[in-house]
């Protein structure tokens, strides 16, 4: 019987919501939805640094998805909150455990709030995967290493589907979604070959991009930025006018097998000759919407040491770029998002 719940509020948010009677102590109930080692039974591969502020990234067993969350509300054997965000797209949610003793037992609680201009359909999604989640607990809490019901969480879907789209034909049915981006028009000194040269070569993509930064020069060929920060593949090679390629961020150490926390963009920059200049059109999207202004604020000193880089002028470390930039987009540089 499916028994999650959707919902919407007065500001348009939806709300999933499932409530359980667990038939386990509180205390084991908290450890096995707070404590990594245990969410491993159930969950996946989990990182949690308990405490608000405290990372919470989940990288899903089985599947390419990985959850970068952050704890906003951490009250012990009672309620644990954290930003859901997934590496495909979806706007940032919130899901929120509370936990209350039912007799000997557990009453366990849990609401995942979406922002208003998520699809719908995309948030049904939910209500199978955490009603299959939900399912598996009991043996999680138990000890038990439990392997994930795919097949059952497809029939769950079905039946919410079917209860809140109205069936499957529902799913054939377009939504139109805007998307955030970042553009910049940057007149730089010319003649067009030489600044294409410092968007492609390595010898002089790493002078404002930083070191171990290269790109292999054809359609399809690797991008690999910042020591394997950025990596991403060519789409678009038209020397010297066009360039574009996709856009991965990866943390320090992962491997190159490893799925970036983050959902992929795609960086475009278009040469056009003005005279003896050049204007630089650059567009990267779709932004997340809290990284906005650090987006912003990142290609402004990028762009600003290039122009540098090209007019011969002293080119200062990149700090002192990132001071002014911050201040004009209103980015904090000790409290960056993440």
């Amino acid at each position: 019987m499916i028994d999650g719940t959707l919902t919407r509020n007065s500001e348009g948010t939806y709300l999933v919501a499932f409530d359980r009677v667990v038939d386990r102590p509180i205390a084991r109930v908290w450890a096995t939805i707070s404590d990594a080692a245990l969410l491993k039974n159930w969950l996946g591969d989990v990182e949690v640094d308990l405490k608000v502020g405290g990372k919470f990234i989940i990288r899903f067993r089985d599947v390419k998805v990985v959850m970068t969350g952050v704890i906003t509300t951490l009250e012990p054997e009672r309620v644990l909150e954290y930003t859901w965000l997934e590496n495909y797209g979806m706007p940032q949610s919130i899901v929120r455990w509370e936990l209350k003793p039912e007799g000997k037992g557990t009453r366990l609680s849990l609401t995942h709030r979406v922002p208003a201009d998520a699809a719908k359909k995309d948030v049904v999604e939910f209500l199978g995967g955490w009603h299959q989640f939900l399912d598996i607990l009991p043996e999680a809490i138990d000890g038990k290493f439990v392997p994930y019901g795919y097949e059952d969480e497809k029939k769950l879907q079905v039946e919410y589907r079917a209860k809140y789209l109205g069936g499957p034909s529902t799913d054939d049915k377009g939504e139109s979604q805007r998307v955030l981006s970042v553009t910049f028009d940057r007149m730089l000194p010319g003649p067009i070959e030489r600044v294409w040269e410092h968007l492609t070569v390595p010898a002089k993509l790493k002078g404002w991009f930083g070191e171990e930064s290269t790109i292999e020069p054809r359609l399809g060929g690797r991008v690999h930025l910042m020591g394997g920060h950025v990596r991403g593949t060519i789409t678009q090679w038209r020397p010297p006018h066009m360039l574009a390629y996709t856009w991965n961020v990866f943390g320090p150490g992962d491997g190159d097998d490893a799925v970036s926390a983050f959902p992929e963009s795609y960086l475009s920059l278009m040469l056009e000759p003005r005279g003896k200049d050049v204007l630089l059109r650059l567009k990267h999207l779709p932004v997340l919407d809290r990284f906005d202004n650090q987006n912003k604020m990142g290609w402004h000193t990028f762009l600003d040491i290039l122009s540098a880089t090209l007019k011969g002028e002293e080119v200062k470390p990149r700090p002192e770029y990132m001071k002014k930039n911050a201040a004009l987009y209103g980015v904090d540089l000790a409290n960056l998002q993440r």
